[in-house]
């Protein structure tokens, strides 16, 4: 039995080195109290392009330029200190980050072993709504599973675990160990859903694939209000936000039942969990819908070649980034 945990914070907004340090800060914090496996919110590095449901594409070009700016390249050493935090604390690391490659960012969740090496990584598939003015998609090529000595691990962003075909595909690979990445909670329509909608989302993605989901949310702050609103209308908007708080981070059993412990919904923590992949067996024995509970009249393609733009004949990359080479930078 391991003990994984949820990370539910804020970053410091728009500063890549401020928030790599308080997420190895973190890291730190979440293995010296017995952590095997932490789980970072979505784009915790360096936050949340929230004025896309608030302004104008124009309006909103100065913040993507700082978001730019700060956003992480692989390699780098923003990566190298969070791959030196990994092995330091002897931990896997999932963290979501803006990730700069090319001339384009994308939402991506980072995977980095007890060792310190940087695994492999996720790209959010589809962009939501107005993130399609920020991040470019990812494809099948980084939707991996990772088959560790503490269960298969696995992640998903926000919205895509409202996609059945998302969640048959982390299925095909027996995941076991989720990490579902989401930004503050945004409230729905109360007359319509009682459960904050990342929570239903996550509870039925443990139910659909039988596994455990570290559920990671950042948290609305003033701060962020302050950086990103200049006009009456967005403060009261973003603010109704900060008022919430936003957090609700937690860990759930493959029987959709939530195992750890909670958070006020406005303060800063990690939450945690004992993770025993035993219970998965007897979800199994109910239901695999990727194995003996497929129907056999509908299937899925899941196309994990790399799709890139541009195909470069000749050129190759390594799937695995080592701490010793990310040491070198």
């Amino acid at each position: 039995m391991q003990s994984g945990c949820a990370v539910q914070a804020a970053p410091v907004y728009l500063d890549l080195d401020a928030t790599i340090e308080k997420t190895c800060s973190i890291i730190t914090e979440a293995a010296e109290n017995g952590a095997k496996l932490i789980g970072f919110p979505e784009a915790f590095i360096p936050g949340y392009p929230w004025w896309v449901w608030l302004s104008d594409p124009g309006t909103g070009s100065s913040l993507y330029a700082e978001l730019y700016k700060n956003s992480v390249e692989i390699p780098s050493i923003a990566v190298q200190k969070l791959s030196e935090t990994a092995r330091k604390n002897n931990i896997y690391v999932c963290v979501s980050v803006n990730e700069l490659d090319g001339g384009s960012l994308y939402l991506t969740q980072l995977w980095f072993n007890p060792q310190g090496d940087l695994i492999g990584k996720h790209r959010k598939m589809r962009p939501s709504g107005g993130e399609r003015l920020i991040w470019g998609e990812g494809d099948g090529s980084m939707m991996p599973c990772f088959k560790t000595e503490i269960g298969n691990l696995g992640g998903l962003q926000c919205w895509e675990h409202w996609v059945p075909l998302n969640i048959m595909a982390m299925n095909s690979q027996n995941e076991q160990v989720h990490v579902g990445s989401w930004p503050a909670f945004f409230p729905g329509d109360e007359a319509l859903v009682s459960t904050p909608p990342n929570l239903a989302s996550s509870q039925y993605h443990a139910l659909a694939t039988q596994s455990f989901v570290i559920m990671s949310t950042q948290i609305h702050t003033k701060e962020i209000l302050e950086k990103i609103c200049t006009v009456d209308a967005q403060r009261e908007a973003y603010g109704s936000l900060v008022a919430t708080g936003g957090g609700n981070a937690c860990i759930i059993g493959p029987n959709g039942k939530i195992i750890s412990n909670q958070l006020p919904a406005d303060q800063e923590g990690i939450v945690y969990a004992d993770i025993d992949l035993e219970k998965i067996i007897e979800c199994k024995y109910q239901i695999d819908p990727a194995g003996h509970y497929s129907n056999k009249s509908l299937s899925m393609n899941f196309n994990q070649n790399p799709q890139p733009p541009v195909k470069k004949l000749g050129s190759s990359t390594d799937e695995i980034i080592t701490y010793e080479e990310l040491k070198k930078i």
